[in-house]
Formats: C-alpha cells, structure tokens, sequence
C-alpha cells in the first residue's frame, strides 16, 4: 500500500504546531513555579484582564463582506452560541492573538461551555483583530477569519477553543500560517472539509472580520481586550478589583440573573 505523501506547507504547520504546545507547556511551567514560590499567587488567584489599546486596522479591502451563516447582531457582527432561549446573554470581546484573552479562556472558558450546555447561558463573541496593529502581522485577522469560516460549518465554538488551546506567544505571529490554522481544525469532527479549506485560504470572511474591527473602533466605552458584559451591563466583569471574575463568581452570577428571570 502506498501512503499519501504530505506536501511540505503541511509538515511546516504541524512542526509549528508541536512548538505552539511546548510554548503553551512552558507557560503552563512558569505558572505552577510562580503558585508554588508565591510570586504571583494574587494574580494567578483572579481573573486579570490584560488591556490592549485600540488601534483601527487599516488595509484596505474591496471584496464585498461575507458574514458566516448564523451571524448575530446589527450588520451581522457577532457570533452567537449557546442556545437561543437561554436566560443569559454574555458579551465577550476577544482576539484570538491577545494573552490576556488566553489566561481568561484558560480559567473561564471551561465554566462558560458548562454554563452554555445547561441551557443557562448564550454568548455573544466579537471576534477582533487588535494584536495585528501593535505587533506586526496577520494573525489576529486570519484567525478571526477562519473562525467565521468554522462557523459557517457550524464548529465554532469548538474551533474557538482550539485556538486558544494553542494560542502562541503574542509576538509570535503563528496564526497568520494558514496551513497551521487547517492543521488545528484536523481534530474537530467534520471541520476540515473542502469548502472550509478553501473559506481560510481565500480569507472568504476576511472583510467581515475587519467590519468587526472597524465597528469596535467607532466606539470608546470599551478599550481593549478581554472584555465581558452581562445582559446589556456597563461593567466589565473582568475590571472589577473588588469582585474577581473567578470561575465560582461568574457561575454565581449567572445562576442570580437566570433565577431572577425564570424563577428558578
């Protein structure tokens, strides 16, 4: 029997997948030596949000904007999961470049799925590309970009964390690799189709991740990310020196408002 062979871009990415989890373990180290020597046991005990600042993304593109199917929100700009009729909306402004994204999607993201599974609680995720404008590249883009591809196939939310499982350095621009990003959808069950290969390749929904950037851009209440709101609140859960946004908080916030709503 004669074995396919890989073409060399494949290879490339998986190699660039293997360090994409040294790093992520080497991060993993560092945190487990700071808990046990002390140094950080009052950060690593929260939830800190780490700020970027808010630059527009400027190049230009004249392909008409592609919104993934199921797109929520004025112009279509937000991916919605959980389940529709769920009591509790969480907004989430995330880029999947930003590390301050990924220590919260380390803590967080595990309750925010459970939350979503027990019918409690929908998320609205708005998907942005501010690394790319501080240190350079196109990583913020094309993974924002390949994430709207996934949920045009419906695997969002399973692509989204997969990203973040193996979220690079942020200096590092390993997402701006398309070949790394349809390595990271091999293991998501009916993700790496044709029709999706050629949405990341094309950067099919490449404009509509920039729309996304340039409506943020319009705004000033919010300055970077990561950021979370709680059924249309003001208050950034993750800003809140007095109440840490630990995984017990955030389920005990939920639960309050679904019970305030549904009586139960």
């Amino acid at each position: 029997m004669v074995k396919p062979r890989r073409s060399p871009a494949a290879g490339s990415a998986r190699a660039r997948l293997a360090a994409l989890r040294r790093q992520k373990a080497e991060r993993a180290r560092r945190r487990k030596t700071l808990v046990r020597t002390g140094v950080a046991a009052t950060t690593l005990a929260t939830v800190v949000a780490v700020t970027i600042a808010v630059q527009s993304y400027k190049e230009g593109d004249d392909r008409p904007v592609v919104v993934p199917q199921g797109a929520a929100g004025p112009q279509g700009l937000v991916i919605p999961t959980g389940k529709d009729d769920a009591p509790v909306t969480l907004a989430v402004y995330e880029d999947f470049r930003c590390p301050g994204c990924g220590q919260v999607e380390d803590r967080l993201g595990p309750t925010i799925n459970e939350l979503q599974d027990e019918g409690k609680l929908r998320v609205e995720y708005h998907v942005l590309s501010l690394v790319d404008n501080i240190v350079p590249g196109k990583g913020s883009l094309r993974a924002a970009s390949a994430a709207a591809a996934a949920q045009e196939a419906g695997k969002f939310r399973e692509y989204h964390d997969v990203l973040f499982d193996n979220q690079p350095e942020e200096t590092d621009d390993a997402f701006g690799n398309k070949d790394l990003l349809l390595t990271l959808a091999d293991g998501i069950d009916g993700l790496n189709t044709p029709e999706f290969a050629e949405r990341v390749r094309a950067g099919t929904h490449d404009t509509w991740a920039k729309k996304v950037q340039q409506s943020f851009d319009r705004q000033t209440a919010i300055q970077g990310t990561p950021a979370m709101f709680l059924d249309g609140g003001k208050t950034d859960l993750l800003k809140d020196p007095q109440h840490p946004l630990t995984a017990e908080r955030l389920t005990q916030l939920v639960d309050t408002a679904a019970q305030a709503k549904t009586g139960r």
